[in-house]
């Protein structure tokens, strides 16, 4: 936990930074539990792990950062990072997914209820973060769960 002077001083001036911030150790924490609860990574050895929590960042991230309540202060990041970055991919590489991932799991809440988001971060798929998505998202076609999350992207970032 940061004192409220550190967290002022770390903040940047960027609408909802000092929160996210200020929710970093539920992310943390939360990041812990769906490790836990995900029998993939519970099993798997620390350099494969560490191949799989790269590879699953989005689902990962995402998923603690979604819990930890951080996706509701990051929509300022959100539009700026749409605006000066390239088109994001789907699912969010590792660069984007401490950002962008708690979008997709936002989503997955919005349409399918908070119980499908709690499921679909303790399992990694066997056929990959596709196969997730199109699990989750009841075998919806990508190009359509895609499109949902891009037009979602763009309520976020313009503050809908």
């Amino acid at each position: 936990m940061l004192s409220p002077a550190t967290l002022q001083t770390r903040a940047s001036n960027v609408p909802g930074s000092r929160e996210m911030l200020g929710l970093a150790p539920s992310a943390l924490y939360a990041r812990r539990i769906i490790a836990e609860n995900n029998l993939e990574l519970r099993q798997a050895r620390p350099p494969v792990r560490v191949g799989l929590e790269l590879r699953w960042a989005w689902l990962v991230e995402g998923g603690a950062r979604w819990f930890a309540g951080q996706t509701e202060h990051s929509r300022a990041a959100i539009a700026r990072r749409l605006r000066e970055g390239g088109r994001p991919t789907f699912p969010p590489n590792t660069r984007d997914a401490p950002l962008l991932g708690p979008t997709v799991i936002d989503l997955l809440a919005r349409e399918r209820g908070e119980q499908a988001a709690a499921q679909v971060v303790c399992r990694l798929h066997p056929h990959g973060p596709r196969g997730t998505l199109s699990k989750a998202f009841n075998s919806r076609p990508m190009t359509h769960v895609e499109g949902a999350w891009r037009s979602h992207l763009a309520r976020l970032a313009a503050g809908n």
